[in-house]
């Protein structure tokens, strides 16, 4: 009987998966259903996947193929509002793919033969949960995270979505999918819910008689990624997806980009909402409209725009290192030898203490203060908390308790050099234990540089993170139990990593084992997973951090005259130390998110 249920589940899979999706990719959920995390994101397989599986419902181009409707029994009534429903499709002219899953949720799909722009899909889908309680409307809400598991996925306590109709219907109205007109009628019907979602938009704050909602160079980067990634925006401020789309060219032309840079970032998916904005041209005119609307964006701009003179002050990103900066000039060798050496001690020493999930985190601050150490050209430093929090994606106060594990371990690789008072952090030395002295001085130097956490690992993870590293720094191809050896990572786990890395084409396979396939992919997938918001944000929050204690700090010495004693609950200062790495080499992190000599 199981063996029916998973042939016949397995069938509706092959049949229907890559119908219903708005592009070939899947998300597998490894926790038994709870999560489907970006990184586990796989072309679709024909084979049944052994994972709980949801497709992504928005392709890249921004558009929907088919209609993903989740009504959830926690919800309302699902029997009756399906019911009504499939009235209201019938009525309409329309075709539906049905399945159920063993919990009693129901999923309906409505296939189109011209494929729908994300924000018409979102508005249709949302007018509909307002008739139906039961629906949830969320994977029609998002461009970049909508998914939906479809006919024969694995359910995640036993069981399959199970279609309530012959599979060969199913295939039917798959193969012939509804056209337009029936998208007008449907539309038609649910204008009571559609006048009502807009009733519900608040007033646009434009000034009246303004003919184009063009965002000023203030808007936020992350404003400008969320609405070119995601497609949706603050109906506060655009008035229409041809406004909010204009608002993301005008901040990527004040930040330098070029026109290049936003049609190769929609190109590659990076930006489905901003090309979901531009789906009711035809193809041919996509192109010429685009061109159109960064013409606009680049005069808006250039009018705008406090522009300073020309010459070597300027930045053509806003995420390149000033030029007037000074340089760090050529590196001592004994310090430089001194810091590879205390490389080679880390590697040994991690294979045998930090091969828990805590000790690879306690890497990846090792790996921070090394990377500190060599752009400082010192192993003294003078960097706080909320600095090495930006470097390896963790939080201030977990920064803090690992420093002071790490300097009070039995064989510690760092020591307190000092104790941090009013504007000056806690000083940390690098210190090679005498016990790794011999290995540190007569290994081989491995070659590369050495990262803290690189942005996109704070999306695919640390223990990937750690078998990119093995690869890249490899002198030769690497085959799996090796890559296991170097890292001293459980062979499961070191597969596990370099599947999903395979996945995200970070790697590629060879005759002898594995190599680092494409560098620059690093940059791309940071994006589009959106992690660079993520930075924006923690940065943010550290500079208002900062401001907060520089305000009481002041106080203090106001009111009695000399500065009091800091006690330990002090964690950062705001002196300007720019040696962290500069994004565009692929490093840690944003290099307008320059370190900062924190405590």
């Amino acid at each position: 009987m199981e063996d029916l249920e998973k042939a016949r589940a397995a069938a509706e899979w092959k049949a229907l998966a890559s119908a219903i999706a708005g592009q070939p990719m899947m998300r597998l959920s490894k926790d038994g259903g709870r999560n489907y995390f970006t990184k586990n994101t796989r072309p679709i397989s024909p084979a049944l996947p052994s994972f709980p599986a949801a497709v992504m419902v928005t392709g890249k181009d921004g558009c929907v193929s088919a209609f993903c409707l989740d009504f959830d029994s926690g919800r309302g009534d699902v029997a009756a509002d399906v019911s009504e429903l499939k009235s209201l499709l019938t009525k309409c002219g329309l075709r539906w793919i049905e399945d159920t899953s063993p919990s009693g949720g129901i999923h309906v799909y409505i296939p189109w033969r011209n494929r729908v722009d994300f924000t018409t899909a979102r508005e249709c889908v949302e007018a509909l949960a307002k008739r139906f309680q039961s629906l949830d409307p969320s994977p029609h809400q998002s461009v970049y995270s909508g998914c939906i598991r479809v006919p024969g996925s694995p359910w995640k306590r036993g069981g399959y979505q199970t279609l309530t109709q012959p599979l060969s219907v199913a295939v039917d109205v798959a193969m012939l999918p509804n056209p337009s007109p029936g998208l007008v009628a449907l539309r038609t019907e649910l204008s009571p819910e559609l006048a009502v979602l807009r009733e519900a938009i608040p007033e646009p704050t434009t000034p009246p008689g303004a003919k184009n909602a063009i965002s000023d160079r203030t808007m936020l980067r992350s404003e400008a990624e969320q609405m070119g990634r995601h497609g949706t925006f603050d109906t506060s401020r655009y008035n229409s997806p041809s406004e909010a789309r204009q608002a993301v060219l005008a901040s990527a032309a004040g930040s330098g980009w070029s026109l290049t840079d936003v049609q190769k970032r929609m190109h590659e998916g990076t930006w489905a909402g901003l090309a979901g904005f531009y789906a009711r041209y035809t193809p041919s005119q996509r192109a010429k409209a685009l061109k159109r609307d960064w013409l606009k964006a680049e005069a808006f701009c250039a009018k705008k725009a406090n522009v300073s003179p020309a010459g070597k002050n300027g930045r053509k990103y806003d995420t390149s290192r000033i030029n007037t900066q000074g340089g760090l000039g050529v590196k001592d060798l004994t310090t430089h030898q001194y810091l590879r050496s205390w490389e080679r001690a880390l590697n040994a020493y991690e294979r045998t203490h930090l091969r828990s999930r805590e000790g690879i985190s306690l890497r990846f601050l090792l790996r921070a203060l090394l990377e500190a150490a060599h752009k400082k050209d010192s192993p003294v430093l003078e960097f706080g908390v909320r600095s090495y929090a930006l470097a390896t994606g963790t939080h201030q106060a977990t920064v803090a308790r690992q420093l002071r594990l790490l300097a009070s371990g039995s064989t510690p690789l760092i020591r307190q050099a000092g104790e941090g008072r009013g504007r000056h952090a806690d000083a940390y030395e690098l210190v090679i234990p005498d016990e790794y002295a011999v290995i540190a001085e007569t290994m081989t130097w491995k070659k590369g540089k050495t990262h803290a956490l690189r942005p996109v690992f704070r999306e695919l993870g640390q223990v990937a993170a750690l078998v990119y590293e093995a690869v890249e720094k490899s002198e030769g191809d690497l085959n799996t139990p090796r890559i296991a050896r170097e890292t001293g990572l459980s062979p499961t786990s070191t597969k596990d990593a370099l599947e999903m890395l395979y996945a995200w084409q970070l790697i590629s396979r060879t005759d002898s084992g594995w190599a680092v396939a494409s560098p620059s992919k690093l940059r791309t997938l940071a994006e589009y997973f959106g992690v660079l918001e993520a930075i924006a944000a923690q940065y943010a929050a550290h500079r208002q951090q900062r401001a907060q204690w520089h305000a009481w700090l002041d106080n203090r010495t106001n009111a009695f005259g000399s500065l009091a004693l800091i006690t330990d609950d002090y964690e950062y200062a705001d002196e300007d130390i720019p040696f962290w790495p500069d994004y565009e080499d692929h490093q840690t992190t944003l290099g307008s998110l320059t370190m900062r000599r924190t405590a």
